[in-house]
């Protein structure tokens, strides 16, 4: 008899699972007593792509079955490497105990760590000082000099299609234009969701967090997540980060990488709502953004 025992036709089966304790902790138990990990009652966690759990001192991310995501073992693949990475760089991560498959009614493919202790980013910057949100930006600035090297084709994990042609054929070829006249390299490690929730604050240090999105990419993707999101308008952070991160112009590294990502329509969205969309008006505005 199956420990996991719901049906899963469709992705929004999956998404009415994911924090359903019931349905996966007799699967967590085997799994934990195949790994001779003690076993707690499960705590779920929210998460956009896997089931997330924490259990006693551990922390276990189920991957949905390949019925309902043909890329979950792309995004397995992508946690796996990316937090063996950080393990290698010796940068702040949650440590990877376990990871693997078990058979059941599907197949499912986990990963079971030891999470980070602390905070998110976005909820330590509402009370902390100047200083200490300018260090933590020089850590980002740090971490990400090291991160976003060149690294093997760990992953395969598909990016959806853009849509920049909501701008109008001019924005788009502008776009092409721009792009041609700047080669990138695309085989250099990123995080790919540096959001606020992923950046953790620890004892005064940081770690990232949820993999599952890594892939090797042009490092100046990485940025937006970061800047737009994570960041926040806050001085502070982007001092600290300007401070340590390595480029010789960051304006220019943010639009690059703004005009790469397969979200950059909807990133351009949220910060032109008002005005019609040209290329030289999105690089006015990240250019304040940076200043």
């Amino acid at each position: 008899m199956d420990d996991f025992q719901q049906q899963i036709n469709q992705w929004s089966d999956w998404q009415g699972l994911q924090t359903n304790v019931m349905a996966f902790e007799p699967l967590i138990q085997q799994i934990y007593a195949s790994e001779n990990e003690p076993f707690k009652t499960p705590e779920p966690m929210v998460d956009s792509v896997v089931a997330r759990f924490n259990v006693g001192a551990t922390q276990i991310a189920i991957f949905p079955p390949s019925e309902v995501a043909s890329r979950t073992r792309d995004y397995y693949q992508a946690t796996r490497f990316g937090l063996t990475r950080m393990a290698r760089l010796k940068l702040g991560a949650p440590q990877l105990r376990h990871a693997g498959f078990i058979f059941d009614k599907y197949q499912f493919y986990y990963v079971i760590v030891q999470p980070l202790q602390g905070i998110p980013l976005t909820e330590f910057c509402v009370t902390a000082q100047p200083l200490a949100k300018s260090t933590l930006g020089r850590q980002i600035g740090t971490i990400l000099t090291q991160l976003n090297t060149e690294v093997p084709n760990f992953s395969h994990v598909e990016t959806r299609p853009d849509d920049w042609a909501m701008f109008g054929n001019d924005f788009v070829a502008e776009r092409t234009a721009w792009l041609q006249q700047r080669p990138v390299t695309t085989n250099q490690f990123v995080h790919g969701n540096l959001t606020g929730d992923n950046l953790i604050v620890t004892s005064g240090q940081l770690g990232l967090q949820r993999f599952s999105s890594a892939r090797p990419a042009a490092r100046q993707t990485e940025l937006v997540p970061l800047i737009l999101q994570a960041f926040n308008n806050d001085a502070d952070l982007l001092a600290g980060f300007k401070a340590t991160y390595q480029t010789t112009d960051l304006a220019g590294d943010l639009l690059l990488g703004l005009l790469l990502r397969w979200d950059g329509p909807q990133q351009v969205q949220q910060l032109i709502s008002d005005q019609a969309v040209t290329l030289a008006r999105v690089q006015r505005v990240v250019e304040q953004v940076i200043q």
